[in-house]
């Protein structure tokens, strides 16, 4: 994370990006491999379910909704594009590369026209979708604190695909505060008393502190007093985190989705988050989980008011979870609990636990095969199929296998570390 200067702190911004890591599927007949193409995206429309699901979400927890800025959305698809062109990943542009607009998220947007020079960027790669932008970077628990911030209420989107490697795309998604943009577009400050600056495009620019304060508390108000995500009721959550940049858990290349509570610090000022805990259907403490806040931050992103939960091996689908916390504050402590429900496939669900498994499968109709973790390391990678089978990634554990053609005969599905022979029946 890089914080633009300014006299006061701002708003949390979240330069990070997170990318898919779903390996290559490879068809395979006569010898002959041949690699699975994605699909190409309609990326005008990509980019507007991307902001409308993110909305949704916030919505759902009783969060402001993000308005539009066309400014915002210009810098955000030159940077898109930018990643594309040159095949880049990183939030930082270099002078002389194709389509160079800024180094920093800031400079792009001023260049595009906005006011503000203090902005947060999110991004993804490697994404066949908006919502599957939206869903990895709120796996990710960096970008998803930055999707929560209660302090934004703009947003601009991008979205580019490489269309000679359609497995090649961008999300990015440029984040900003309408009050100061009102602020940093009327004249400077000019009288007696505090004031800050470094704010606006032109450094120099004065807002009466008393002013920027209640820009930054307009939308903080707006805004519940406690985020929780998943939040409660949620339904379709993932089941496993991977990683993002920087890695929180870099010790582990798969866990469980993160559980994540933000106190508002408009209504908190202190808080102390006495106990987390995740409990199965049946009331049994998920015990093998990693705590963190901002003490044991690896990375030192989390603020005092943000706190999440990891568990350390991947949840079961179609499972509901219960999460407590007890807190304290200057008013004494408080217990709260809520729960979500994991992802419920509609294929039939087929759980592979050993290295060299059999499955029986009837060919009219669709499956999963999921690959539950051997271990934290444990990545399906390099997987080989006839070519007559449709088979996707839904995760990097979890494999679709359409309805087959008729006459489909017994195969293997391997992989650098798991064999899976399928029964046709």
């Amino acid at each position: 994370m890089r914080l633009v200067a300014v006299l006061l702190a701002l708003l949390a911004a979240s330069f990070l990006f997170w990318q898919s890591i779903q390996n290559d599927l490879a068809a395979s007949a006569s010898n002959v491999i041949v690699k699975k193409q994605a699909h190409t995206m309609d990326m005008a429309y990509e980019k507007n379910e991307a902001r409308a699901y993110l909305n949704e979400i916030r919505q759902s927890m009783g969060m402001s909704m993000l308005s539009e800025n066309e400014k915002l959305d210009r810098a955000a698809q030159a940077h898109a594009d930018y990643l594309i062109a040159n095949d880049e990943s990183a939030h930082e542009e270099i002078p002389g590369h194709k389509g160079f607009t800024g180094v920093s998220p800031k400079e792009r947007a001023l260049k595009a026209g906005y006011d503000v020079s203090y902005v947060s960027e999110n991004l993804s790669t490697k994404n066949n979708s908006g919502k599957s932008s939206i869903d990895g970077l709120f796996s990710a628990i960096y970008h998803r604190f930055g999707f929560l911030d209660v302090a934004i209420d703009q947003i601009g989107v991008g979205a580019a695909q490489d269309p000679s490697a359609r497995e090649k795309s961008a999300f990015v998604y440029l984040m900003g505060n309408s009050e100061l943009e009102v602020l940093c577009s009327t004249p400077a400050f000019k009288g007696s008393g505090k004031y800050v600056y470094k704010v606006c495009r032109e450094p120099e620019h004065r807002i009466a502190e008393k002013r920027f304060n209640s820009a930054l508390n307009h939308n903080r108000q707006l805004n519940p007093k406690i985020i929780l995500y998943p939040y409660d009721g949620q339904e379709e959550v993932p089941p496993a985190f991977y990683s993002e940049v920087p890695d929180p858990l870099p010790d582990y290349e798969v866990s469980g989705f993160p559980v994540s509570v933000v106190f508002n610090d408009y209504y908190f000022k202190k808080v102390d988050l006495v106990s987390f805990k995740l409990f199965t259907p049946d009331g049994k403490e998920v015990e093998k989980v990693r705590f963190m806040d901002k003490s044991n931050d690896p990375h030192h992103r989390f603020t005092a008011h943000q706190f999440a939960l990891f568990p350390l091996e991947r949840l079961e689908y179609g499972t509901r979870y219960r999460a407590e916390i007890i807190y304290r504050t200057p008013k004494g402590r408080e217990h709260l609990s809520w729960s979500f429900e994991t992802q419920r496939p509609t294929e039939k669900l087929h759980t592979i636990t050993k290295r060299e498994e059999t499955v029986s499968l009837d060919p009219m109709q669709a499956h999963l095969l999921y690959f539950r973790p051997l271990g934290p390391h444990d990545i399906i990678s390099d997987i080989r199929f006839p070519a007559d089978v449709d088979i996707s990634f839904v995760d990097n554990h979890t494999l679709k296998i359409s309805a087959m053609p008729e006459g489909t005969q017994d195969f293997d599905i391997t992989s650098a570390s798991r064999t899976v022979h399928v029964k046709v029946q």
